[in-house]
C-alpha cells in the first residue's frame, strides 16, 4: 500500500493519533440495532447520525455515507446534504471523526512517512467508526445493500477514496469533492463507478493535483471514472454532488 501524493495540510503531522491502527477492511455486524422507522434525522450515537426522507419509497432505497472535511461536524454535513437526500431517495449516514479530522490523513502526513508503509499503520479509530455506524444504517428495512455510496469533502474526500477503494464490496461508488490525496490499497479491481470533482478556483487544496495525481492514476488503472470541474472554490456545490450521486449509482449516462 502506498499513498498517492501530494498531501495539502502538513500541519495535520503533529497531531495525536486516534487509537490504535487497523486494516481498512470493514468487518459489518448483523447484530447491530436498526435505526428507528421514521423520517428526518436521528442521532446513532454520539459521532453519528442517520436522515431518511419523508414519504414512502418506491423500493429499497441507496445510502450515502458521509464523511466531512476538516475541522467540520458530521452534523453539518448531513443537514447540507438532506436536499440531495431527498432528490435521489437516498437515506444519508453522517460519521463524525474522533479528532478535527480524520485519523488516515494524519498518519499519512507525518514525516517519517515513507509511502510504502504497511496498511494497519494508514487507519484507525475513525475507520472502526464507520464500520461501527454502516453496520447500524444497513439494518434500516428500506436500505439497500447493494447501493451504498461513500460520500467526502476535502480530507473526507481523501478518506472516502482510501477507504472506498479497499472496500469495493461494500461500497459500489465513491464521490470525492475537492479531495487532497488517498490510500492506494495492495490490489484494486477497478469495480467502482468514481466520480471526483475539484474546482481550479479552490484555494485549500490544488486541483491541479487532483487532476495529475488522483484521477490519472486511478483512469489507467481502468476505474469507472468521471472528472467534473466547477467553479465555486472550497466547497459542496448542491449541483455537482447530485451529479456526483447520479453517476455513482448509474444513473445517468457516463460523461465522454
Amino acid at each position: 500500500m502506498k499513498a498517492r501524493w501530494p498531501i495539502a495540510f502538513l500541519f495535520l503531522a503533529a497531531w495525536s493519533a486516534n487509537g490504535p491502527a487497523r486494516s481498512p477492511r470493514l468487518t459489518l455486524t448483523s447484530s447491530a440495532a436498526a435505526p428507528a422507522d421514521k423520517p428526518g434525522i436521528q442521532t446513532l450515537s454520539d459521532y453519528a447520525y442517520f436522515y431518511r426522507p419523508i414519504g414512502a419509497a418506491s423500493g429499497p432505497r441507496p445510502l450515502l455515507v458521509l464523511l466531512h472535511g476538516a475541522g467540520l461536524s458530521a452534523s453539518g454535513f448531513i443537514d447540507g446534504a438532506r436536499a440531495e437526500a431527498d432528490r435521489c431517495g437516498c437515506l444519508l449516514l453522517a460519521v463524525q471523526s474522533k479528532g478535527a479530522t480524520w485519523d488516515t490523513i494524519r498518519l499519512a502526513t507525518r514525516p517519517a512517512f515513507d509511502g510504502a508503509t504497511n496498511v494497519y499503520r494508514m487507519f484507525g479509530t475513525d475507520t472502526g467508526r464507520i464500520e461501527a455506524a454502516l453496520s447500524t444504517a444497513l439494518r434500516a428495512g428500506d436500505a439497500d445493500a447493494q447501493s451504498v455510496v461513500l460520500v467526502g469533502f476535502s480530507d473526507g474526500a481523501s478518506y472516502a477514496l482510501s477507504l472506498g477503494l479497499a472496500n469495493q464490496s461494500i461500497f459500489r461508488g465513491v464521490v470525492a469533492i475537492a479531495p487532497g490525496f488517498y490510500v492506494e490499497p495492495p490490489s484494486t479491481g477497478a469495480k467502482q463507478r468514481l466520480f471526483i470533482a475539484h474546482s481550479p478556483a479552490d484555494r485549500i487544496l490544488p486541483f491541479e493535483r487532483t487532476r495529475d495525481d488522483i484521477v490519472t492514476p486511478l483512469k489507467r488503472a481502468g476505474f469507472d471514472l468521471r472528472f467534473r470541474q466547477f467553479e465555486g472554490g472550497h466547497t459542496v456545490i448542491p449541483s455537482v454532488l447530485a451529479e456526483g450521486v447520479d453517476y455513482a449509482l448509474d444513473r445517468t449516462a457516463a460523461a465522454d
